[in-house]
């Protein structure tokens, strides 16, 4: 072997780490730099490899495993077993199978992630189909929604789990899809009905100022109503003597021009609705 080590060797602190990951990534790290059984028959360079990448705290505690042995008197593999024995709990077929029955997709977990932990849960399940399995418990344990009942409407004999991800995957890119078109369209429909409610508002402001745009009653002059609505329509012009207008009104004397209010008008009192 050269001198060169190829990847990063990590330190194993058993209250951080799992033992069992770090054993799978340590014999790799042999395989990479080319330490094995033949290079390494009596495990001497493994060990200390190992032992030297525990923690204080690990390496205390591999130490009281082995006694009455010392440690470095301990062969390579003895040491694995004891760490193995010790960080590797017993496990229980039905307790493992029911942690994988009630399983749920969490609400931040998308479907291939959700189908990854699922098919962790199964490695000590002994299940005779996993595959199976893991099928029914993707969709069973889905987050309720359009999804979940997509699938639940398939044939099981043509449904697999990769099937069922991938649907399970279109139909929320779908949903989400329309969703998104959705807002865009409400959002554009408010922007119009606002628009349309601000040229509305200007439009009745205009009206307002210029008098409500109203046609000027001919019985008394005022914008406020129509003709057929004013309550001066029987009293008699004070200078023709003709019922149906005031004097301001009148058509036979032309001495205010239109528009114009008279305060000293027949009855004296400005016409409110």
């Amino acid at each position: 072997m050269s001198g060169a080590m190829f990847g990063l060797l990590s330190s194993f602190d058993h209250n951080l780490q799992s033992w069992e990951t770090y054993k799978c990534r340590i014999s790799q790290w042999f395989v990479a730099n080319d330490i094995s059984r033949t290079s390494d028959p009596a495990g001497i360079k493994r060990r200390a490899i190992l032992l030297s990448a525990l923690t204080d705290a690990t390496y205390k505690l591999a130490a009281d495993l082995a006694v009455p042995k010392t440690l470095t008197d301990v062969p390579y593999e003895d040491i694995l077993r004891l760490l193995d024995d010790h960080f590797t709990p017993k496990r229980c077929g039905f307790g493992e199978r029911y942690k994988f029955y009630v399983a749920v997709q969490q609400e931040d977990e998308t479907y291939p992630q959700w189908a990854a932990r699922l098919r962790g849960l199964t490695g000590h399940c002994g299940f005779a189909n996993v595959e199976e399995a893991l099928r029914d418990r993707f969709v069973m344990g889905m987050l309720p929604g359009p999804e979940r009942e997509k699938l639940v409407a398939q044939d099981l004999t043509a449904l697999s789990l990769a099937k069922a991800v991938e649907m399970a995957e279109s139909v929320r890119s779908a949903r989400v899809g329309a969703t998104t078109a959705a807002v865009q369209v409400a959002t554009h429909d408010q922007l119009f009905k606002m628009t349309q409610s601000t040229a509305a508002g200007r439009s009745r402001a205009l009206r307002l100022k210029d008098g409500g745009n109203k046609v000027q009653c001919q019985v008394c002059g005022y914008r406020n109503h129509d003709t057929s609505q004013c309550r001066f329509a029987k009293l008699k012009c004070k200078k023709c003597n003709v019922t149906g207008h005031l004097r301001r009104m009148c058509k036979k004397i032309n001495y205010l021009e239109a528009n114009v209010v008279d305060d000293g008008d027949d009855d004296g009192i400005p016409y409110t609705l």
